[in-house]
């Protein structure tokens, strides 16, 4: 890490991060600070907040500003023989619209995947339970039963005050 990385916040300068926190702290001091100190933003670099005397001489010797006035002022890239070329044709039409919609219900329907029940009222939800047992295991599968609950130790258990 060099001394370049690390910078003071504008609003306390008491405040040293690294240049890349600088954008998050800024916000936070700003609304801690907005009483107590009026700073203004630079027009070319959001993280350079200013006092109003400074900031005429600020936006003239900013070191964004060339950055900035480079695109503004460059003229596009000239067209000649060169850098011109013929009509690329392809023999692929990307409009072509008869393709159906993809549905991803359909698709989960039709896939090898397990899909789950929630959101239904429990008559659909047995129907559907059943529907994808038949989905998956096959035709054959109709009379295949869920393993029943085996009674735990506790249920077995006489309880004390059977009447």
């Amino acid at each position: 890490m060099s001394p370049k990385d690390i910078v003071h916040c504008p609003y306390n300068r008491a405040h040293f991060m690294l240049r890349k926190k600088l954008q998050q702290h800024i916000m936070k001091c700003r609304e801690i600070y907005k009483d107590e100190v009026e700073l203004l933003v630079c027009p070319f670099n959001k993280a350079h907040h200013i006092p109003a005397p400074e900031f005429h001489q600020h936006t003239k010797s900013c070191e964004d500003r060339k950055i900035i006035m480079h695109y503004q002022y460059s003229q596009a890239a000239e067209l000649n023989e060169e850098t011109k070329h013929e009509k690329i044709e392809s023999e692929e039409n990307w409009d072509d619209t008869s393709v159906d919609d993809y549905n991803p219900q359909v698709y989960a329907s039709q896939a090898n995947i397990v899909r789950d029940a929630s959101g239904m009222f429990p008559a659909q939800r047995k129907a559907f339970i059943k529907q994808e047992r038949l989905r998956q295991l096959g035709e054959e599968s109709d009379d295949v039963k869920p393993p029943k609950a085996t009674k735990t130790h506790d249920a077995a258990r006489a309880k004390p005050y059977d009447r």
